[in-house]
């Protein structure tokens, strides 16, 4: 018999860890301004921005659609780094406790993504258990197989600290080709699938041994999009001394911004973050105000949870319109029948002069536009003809909840003056706006009356000469039909002609006597 699909009897729902909305009275609990924003955010999604997401193949070329859970999920903070940096150890000197099935040592110890998330007893829940568990933001991970799934558990710990955050905990990144063959599953991939759902990502760094490898310096690289949210940990600094330290410091600041390519330097914390007493004390008072600042960083984060959910849902909704218009732009310089091949091959190989029109034709801002070469490859799959046609609607639609309905629930959001509120600038702005379009009105309506006014004398006239254009020919040809049916004499076609010419005030210029010709 068929084996049936696993169970998962070890999940009890009262040692799941709950969303922010579900929690009633934890330190990690939502404010009920902050679950109206949620729900909003949720009913946003689901029926104006998904269905565009869905009809023009939106997570074919970047993020999979989100869940309910994940949006209604706590903070979550991801830690990347190198084998043997401390990670493991960092998360249990901020719980103060090891978590369960926590391996430390100087050797790659943690082969796992792991998810240390709150509850009542300690307990570990394996992979495909969390996948199918609806009240978990894991479930989009079932998208990368079994084989992940055999590398990935969650760690159920009573911390007081995990009830405002969840910390995911990754493997050590491998030098060389154990990178990439040692594992049945692309780790950078699913690096980056954690850290578009993280509110925090901090990267771990041994100060005893900087040394950032080509496969690390690829990790951060994915995490580019996202560098807002990083943060360095310079972790072991008690083991160099004082003029070292300086050195590294230093170091790490420089190969930060020249892997981000910006001028501008991620928030960097020192410190040595285990248990143990410092090996150098020359920045003990310094080691000890970042880790303060760390963990008070940890625990605001919920506060303004809310917050930035609305500014990655923000991001989100300006990368559809970049992808709607890109898509369709490609799709109307195919041609229909033709030469469908050669135009699509052309249009992938000037994919940037292709960028540099839609930028221009929709007015999209360079930080909008998508990596250039991962849109490349992905295109290279579809047929540009199947796109969907440019619908002025959606371009429309996407505006209105950038412009009109995100700023309704973002008015929503406590802990701003009534003075510098949303709501209040929106209504400032309406009505400098109101203002303004009055006067433009009035001056164009001034405008149209002066140009009216100068036009008048000219369309009379015009009107006048077309009539006299019309009489003449319609004259002219009642004479020749007269002519003809009754056999006048031509010097009696031309009196009556020149009789006609006459009436309507012409000055001839015939002779008498001579004749007007045949006719």
């Amino acid at each position: 018999m068929p084996e049936s699909p696993p169970s998962t009897p070890e999940v009890e729902k009262e040692d799941l860890p709950k969303s922010s909305s579900q929690n009633d009275s934890t330190p990690g609990k939502r404010d009920p301004t902050s679950a109206r924003v949620i729900e909003g955010l949720k009913l946003l999604y689901h029926e104006k921005l998904r269905p565009i997401e869905d009809k023009y193949s939106f997570s074919s070329f970047h993020y999979q659609p989100i869940s309910d859970a994940e949006i209604e999920a706590k903070p979550q903070v991801l830690l990347v780094g190198q084998y043997s940096t401390g990670k493991t150890t960092f998360i249990s000197h901020l719980l103060k406790e090891p978590y369960p099935n926590a391996h430390i040592g100087p050797e790659p110890t943690t082969d796992k993504f792991i998810a240390v998330v709150h509850g009542k007893e300690k307990k570990v829940i394996k992979g495909n258990s969390l996948t199918v568990v609806p009240e978990l933001p894991f479930g989009g991970l079932a998208n990368f197989g079994a084989a992940f799934l055999n590398k990935f558990e969650a760690s159920v710990c009573p911390s007081k600290l995990l009830e405002s955050v969840t910390i995911i905990d990754s493997p050590g990144v491998l030098s060389g080709e154990k990178q990439r063959i040692a594992r049945s599953y692309d780790f950078a991939t699913v690096v980056r699938w954690f850290a578009e759902r993280s509110d925090l990502i901090l990267l771990l760094f041994d100060a005893h041994k900087l040394d950032i490898s080509d496969e690390f310096r690829e990790v951060i690289q994915a995490l580019k999009p996202v560098d807002d949210k990083v943060r360095c940990v310079l972790n072991k600094a008690d083991q160099i001394k004082k003029e070292q330290f300086v050195r590294v410091y230093g170091s790490l600041l420089w190969s930060m911004g020249k892997i981000f390519r910006t001028p501008e330097v991620s928030r960097v914390y020192c410190g040595s973050y285990w248990d143990q007493p410092l090996v150098h004390s020359d920045y003990e008072e310094m080691f000890k105000k970042d880790e303060d600042m760390l963990v008070e960083e940890l625990k605001n984060l919920p506060s303004s949870a809310a917050a930035r959910k609305i500014n990655e849902m923000v991001k989100r909704i300006r990368l559809v319109k970049v992808h709607v218009c890109i898509l369709s732009h490609l799709k109307g310089q195919m041609p229909y029948v033709f030469g469908k091949e050669s135009k699509q091959k052309a249009l992938l190989d000037d994919l940037d002069d292709v960028f540099e029109e839609v930028k221009s034709m929709y007015n999209l801002a360079d930080g909008d536009m998508p990596p250039i070469d991962v849109f490349r490859v992905n295109l290279r799959s579809h047929n540009f003809r199947n796109f969907p046609s440019l619908d002025r609607k959606v371009l429309r639609q996407l505006d209105d909840l950038i412009n009109h309905d995100i700023p309704g629930l973002m008015g929503t959001v406590g802990g701003v003056s009534g003075v510098y509120s949303m709501s209040s600038m929106l209504e400032v702005e309406h009505s400098n706006t109101s203002e303004t379009l009055k006067q433009r009105k009035l001056e164009d309506a001034k405008k149209r009356r002066r140009k009216n006014k100068a036009a008048s004398p000219l369309l009379i006239a015009g009107i006048i000469s077309g009539l006299l254009l019309l009489f003449i020919l319609f004259s002219a040809v009642g004479i020749v039909v007269l002519a003809k049916t009754t056999n006048v004499l031509p010097t009696q076609i031309q009196d009556t002609v020149l009789g006609v010419i006459s009436t309507i005030g012409a000055s001839p210029n015939i002779q008498d006597g001579e004749e007007i010709g045949e006719l």
